[in-house]
């Protein structure tokens, strides 16, 4: 057997060695460029997916995933507050689901390293929000978690330098090299001191505790700065040593510490230097010394190189305090120029850093931009928002007001329009809808030009039927006023046809049946709501016409102009050039009945629709076709043609037995929507009909049969015999003595009885089916309403008074509007004492 030389195994393990730092420094490359461009999303899936790749050892898989933690942490620090909590989460579990799938203790020490980190970036965030508002209560708690991380973090630096006295031994298998374990003990060092300043941060700014926390940072951080230059901490300690004089009042010596570190030239990258920078001007700016922070921001920009979020922070700071000066001694055209260079810092913070430094300076301008002076929409727009996000909607409604003015007095219609929307849109987050309704009204009558006015002024009118229904019965004429209103301001769009829909349907549910249809005939062809316009057309105007009818006041016009209507849904549809859809079918059958119902002499124009839309759709519905057959039956009778009639009715008989049911079906609807002397024409063929069906009517299922003996004697009853129609009413009640439609349908046949027995006989069936029905059900208030109508058809009017001031004073809706109204009309015709 041929034995490889050891050099060659030798260069093969080098090789190996450097593949595999090589694949971790492009991971490495590549997070922290995703990271740097705010690609959280994808850099979170990079390094999860990095975590389980095959191939790799076992520091690099943990490195990646310490990578995933710092990834959830800063999309938590750059997210809405409102998701922070869901990426704080997320970079928690890392460490507990690595643990579980790759239990090696030594690996996993860097993830609780950067798990400690993140909940080190969660305290400082918390400590940074408790400051500037003020809020004891975040402060407290960060107190507390700083406790708990301080715990955490003597743990670990135990546990890390356990380890590396462990890398030391001869037998080492560690993951990590003792140069690596080093430096993350240094790290762990570092971290604790800086917790530690920010738990002093969390103290008033002179009290004991926070000397003593600065005085523990310096003492923390004074081995790590006595570190050589290529050390990675020595920097970051030196700056911290730096914070923790200026947080003590030692500016001279932080100053100098400062002017030390620059003549050290620190080695790249240069944020180091940057932020010596930042901490040179907020020193100046602690002595109170304006003019020394303006030259040092002069020579900081005048270094190439040197921008980074610290120093563009401390720069914002500067103009802050400038801001703040001015406004002491109310000088307005300077209050002006340091507003406006503030918010232009703050513009850039959020371009070139991301929203969690943006946030930080919305955070120190929300107590300067509310005194009064502020005249910059722009501060005072992220001033607001900056208060929603604290849920101070009181103060955020403030800020987006003065913000609409300030945009009103330098002539910005749009940004006032959209500031008035965000201050009505915090009105309704903060629950006053009311606010939120007049708020959102008055930007879109304002500015009615706006593109998307019409659909706010709708929400307006929504949020008005979400506090309609908070009373009992719901207040609705706000509502309707609003939608009515927002149809005259706009009529084109979808927010117009919306407001119709709406509208409609609203009038539909109390019984305006002529508003109903009036409202949907707004809603154009072009919207999405069409289709339901126009079934919603033809219910309400069937309704319309019906009622109208039965009080004699019906108008032609109103007629022809619905008619004109569904006959122009056809036409426009036809000069498509496509195939007929159901809502086509719809209209014609639509105009077809109402030619017929409620015109005089409409048979031949209801004929000619009919004839176009069974040539245009031979495939059409069979339910669809035999109500247009049947109608045609109606057309062809009312032209004299009583030959064609009997052949159509004939061509009917040639179908199955449940296709004549169909018909049977069709005409019973078309009937209890028809005028009367069309309803008795149908009867009559509904009669015809049946006829056809008796011979195969064992061919049918039970259920089917006794529907059609019941559209048999309405149909009776309908044609003028009526005694018939009770005759077989009586048949069925006695068959089916627990059916409570067969009992109801007798009782109303009953009621249409003329002579006294068959009223007294109707008085007998309502009170039963009275004490059967469940309190105001509508068979319950039928059932009131007609032992009413029959005391009084057999002569004791007070009974049925009685009857009915009985019903008002228990139950004042009467049942609704349609039931209420019934009551009324019957009141109405008895005479008055």
């Amino acid at each position: 057997m041929k034995t490889i030389p050891f050099i060659t195994i030798f260069l093969l393990m080098l090789t190996s060695a450097a593949w595999a730092q090589s694949a971790l420094e492009d991971d490495r490359r590549m997070m922290q460029g995703l990271l740097d461009r705010q690609l959280f999303g994808l850099a979170e899936r990079y390094a999860a997916q990095q975590v389980i790749a095959e191939g790799i050892t076992s520091s690099h898989r943990a490195e990646m995933a310490a990578e995933l933690v710092r990834a959830y942490s800063l999309h938590a620090l750059n997210a809405r507050p409102s998701e922070r909590e869901r990426y704080w989460n997320s970079a928690a579990a890392v460490l507990p689901q690595f643990q579980k799938q790759f239990p090696d203790p030594a690996a996993s020490i860097l993830i609780e390293v950067q798990t400690a980190h993140s909940q080190l970036a969660q305290l400082r965030l918390l400590r940074q929000e408790g400051e500037v508002f003020g809020d004891n209560a975040k402060l407290n708690q960060a107190q507390k978690l700083s406790a708990q991380l301080l715990g955490q973090y003597e743990a670990l630096q135990e546990k890390v330098d356990g380890l590396l006295r462990e890398s030391h031994s001869p037998n080492n298998r560690l993951p990590l090299t003792s140069d690596q374990l080093l430096a993350l003990s240094r790290k762990v060092a570092l971290q604790s001191a800086e917790a530690t300043e920010q738990q002093g941060l969390s103290y008033p700014p002179d009290s004991l505790d926070r000397t003593n926390a600065m005085v523990q940072v310096l003492q923390q951080v004074e081995p790590l700065t006595k570190l050589r230059p290529d050390t990675q901490v020595k920097w970051p300690a030196q700056l911290l040593a730096i914070r923790a004089l200026r947080h003590l009042g030692r500016l001279d010596q932080a100053r100098s510490t400062v002017a030390m570190l620059r003549r050290m030239d620190p080695p790249p990258p240069v944020s180091v230097l940057s932020a010596a920078w930042a901490e040179d001007i907020r020193v100046a700016l602690a002595q109170n010394d304006l003019p020394l922070a303006t030259q040092m921001i002069n020579q900081a920009r005048g270094t190439d190189g040197m921008a980074s979020a610290e120093l563009d922070y401390a720069i914002f700071e500067t103009y802050l305090s400038f801001w703040k000066q001015a406004e002491e001694k109310q000088n307005t055209p300077d209050i002006q120029l340091w507003q406006g260079r503030s918010a232009a810092v703050v513009r850039e913070l959020e371009q070139l850093y991301g929203p969690y430094w943006a946030r930080r300076a919305e955070q120190q301008l929300t107590g300067s931009a509310s005194t009064g002076g502020t005249q910059n929409v722009d501060l005072l727009r992220r001033t607001a928002e900056n208060y929603v996000r604290q849920k101070d909607w009181d103060e955020a409604i403030k800020n987006y007001d003065l913000g609409a003015q300030a945009a009103r007095a330098s002539n910005q219609p749009s940004e006032e329009y959209q500031l008035r929307l965000a201050a009505a849109a915090v009105a309704v987050e903060a629950g006053n809808l009311a606010e939120g309704v007049k708020r959102l009204r008055g930007a879109a009558l304002e500015f009615p030009a706006e593109q998307d006015a019409s659909l706010r002024h709708l929400t307006a009118a929504y949020y008005q039927s979400q506090i309609a229904r908070q009373s009992d019965p719901p207040q609705l004429e706000p509502y309707i006023a609003l939608l009515r209103e927002n149809l005259s301001r706009w009529n084109e769009g979808e927010p117009a046809a919306q407001a119709a829909m709406w509208l409609a349907q609203i009038e539909f549910s109390r019984g305006n049946w002529r508003a109903a249809t009036e409202a949907y005939l707004l809603i154009p062809p072009k919207s999405t709501h069409f289709p339901l316009a126009v079934e919603g057309v033809r219910q309400a105007s069937l309704k319309w016409f019906q009622t109208a009818g039965a009080k004699q006041e019906l108008v032609p016009q109103d007629v022809r102009k619905v008619i004109d209507y569904f006959e122009q849904v056809v036409l426009n549809g036809q000069s498509g050039g496509g195939e007929w859809t159901a809502t086509m079918r719809l209209a014609s059958e639509s105009a077809a009945q109402l030619w017929l119902n409620y015109t005089d002499h409409g048979y031949d124009n209801a004929r000619a629709v009919i004839e176009v839309a069974l040539r245009s759709n031979p495939n059409g519905p069979d339910g669809w076709r035999s109500r247009l057959e049947s109608l045609q039956v109606i057309a062809l009778a009312g032209l004299g043609k009583l030959d064609q009639a009997q052949a159509k009715l004939q061509q009917v008989r040639d179908d199955s037995p449940h296709q004549l049911f169909e018909v049977l079906q069709a005409l019973g609807q078309m009937g209890g929507s028809a005028s009367p002397a069309i309803r008795q024409q149908i009867a009559q063929i509904e009669l015809t009909v049946i006829a056809m069906l008796r011979p195969n009517m064992m061919q049918l299922d039970e259920q089917t049969r006794m529907v059609i003996a019941t559209r048999e004697a309405e149909a009776l009853a309908a044609s003028g015999k009526l005694d018939q129609a009770i005759e077989l009413y009586a048949t069925l009640a006695q068959q089916l003595p627990n059916d409570s439609e067969i009992q109801v349908g007798l009782a109303r046949m009953l009621s249409r009885g003329t002579t006294a027995e068959q009223q007294e006989q109707a008085l007998d069936r309502w009170r039963q089916i009275s004490r059967k029905s469940r309190t105001q059900s509508p068979t319950w208030y039928e059932a009131k309403l007609e032992i009413a109508r029959c005391h009084i058809q057999l002569g004791n009017p007070e009974e049925a008074k009685q009857i009915v001031r009985y019903l008002q004073t228990l139950y004042p809706d009467m049942g609704g509007p349609e039931m209420k109204a019934r009551f009324v009309e019957l009141m109405q015709g008895l005479p008055r004492n």
